[in-house]
């Protein structure tokens, strides 16, 4: 993965993925997938939530410590699906969320 958006498909949708130290997100609506990237570019699903405020969500998040401890090379990357609230709503968010949730039982964050 480059330090350009990578395109990840991640439960059949389009996702946009960037190096957590290079994040920086405006506050739209979106589902957010935290991947830990290995040497080889294989990566692994540690968190999945969902947020009305991106760009502050991901930031300041409170499960960061969760994501270095599932991820021991530090090689954390966050991928967006945005859902932009002319179109969606928050259940609709919800609903996905907990659809990858169940599909890659994520490490990190509430099951």
């Amino acid at each position: 993965m480059s330090s350009q958006p990578t395109p990840v498909t991640i439960g059949g949708l389009p996702f946009q993925c960037v190096k957590l130290s290079e994040a920086d997100f405006s506050d739209i609506a979106a589902i957010y997938v935290i991947l830990c990237v290995d040497k080889n570019g294989n990566w692994t699903v540690i968190d999945i939530g969902q947020t009305g405020e991106l760009g502050k969500r991901i930031d300041t998040h409170d499960r960061r410590s969760c994501w270095e401890t599932n991820c021991p090379n530090h090689n954390i990357w966050v991928c967006i699906y945005k859902m932009p609230t002319d179109k969606y709503n928050k259940q609709d968010r919800l609903e996905l969320e907990k659809r990858l949730r169940n599909q890659y039982n994520p490490p990190c964050g509430e099951r």
